[in-house]
């Protein structure tokens, strides 16, 4: 029996080729940074995948950030293909492709404009600071998609609940996710969490509700 004919669609091959370049990905993640994976898994202890060893701390660019810049690519792609692919049941792996295409650029085009922004107004180091973080928990973002996405394909889930459960999985994430950052004391001052929560609005929140916008 074919372990994914409950998925309604003549896509079954490019999925599992999907899956398979996910879970090398991880696999490539876990040799590289070796213990320090086991941090992706939770929220509770991230803190320890920034601070694995006394005075060694995470860096903003490193190979392992590039490997989950890939699975975060792959594993959102496919996510929001499962979440729309009825509208595009003509071309799926054309869908796809475009989907990882255009997150791509958006994702270059953010962190272009945020690095204008902060020279501009001249807090780099800050946003230095905040990336750090905030591609460490993307990183983990990344590894729990893939899981779900795992439970999207091979279990009998309605559709409508997926829905309900990736709208609320999003939301309990961003929350997590903003109470790490400010509970980092990174963002000091009333005009300072103004800046972050008008930052968050514009370079995190608005582009996934575009994206989604222009899938539907």
């Amino acid at each position: 029996m074919n372990e994914l004919e409950i998925i309604d669609f003549p896509i079954q091959n490019w999925i599992k080729i999907i899956i398979i370049l996910g879970t090398v990905l991880i696999l490539f993640s876990r040799l590289y940074i070796g213990n320090r994976f086991q941090y992706l898994f939770s929220f509770w202890n991230i803190h320890r995948y920034f601070h694995y060893k006394s005075g060694e701390t995470l860096s903003l660019f490193t190979t392992n950030n590039v490997i989950m810049f890939f699975l975060r690519i792959l594993t959102t792609a496919l996510f929001l293909f499962m979440l729309f692919r009825d509208r595009y049941l003509t071309n799926p792996k054309e869908f796809f492709i475009k989907l990882s295409i255009g997150l791509s650029v958006l994702i270059l085009l953010k962190f272009i404009t945020e690095n204008m922004f902060s020279f501009i107004f001249k807090f780099k180091k800050k946003l230095t600071e905040v990336n750090r973080y905030r591609i460490g928990i993307k990183n983990l973002f990344a590894v729990h998609l893939y899981f779900f996405l795992l439970i999207m394909i091979f279990s009998d889930i309605s559709l409508e609940n997926i829905y309900t459960i990736s709208f609320l999985l999003f939301v309990i994430y961003n929350i997590i996710y903003l109470k790490f950052i400010l509970n980092k004391f990174l963002i000091k001052g009333v005009m300072a969490l103004v800046y972050f929560i008008l930052y968050i609005c514009t370079f995190e929140i608005a582009p996934i509700i575009g994206v989604i916008y222009l899938v539907k």
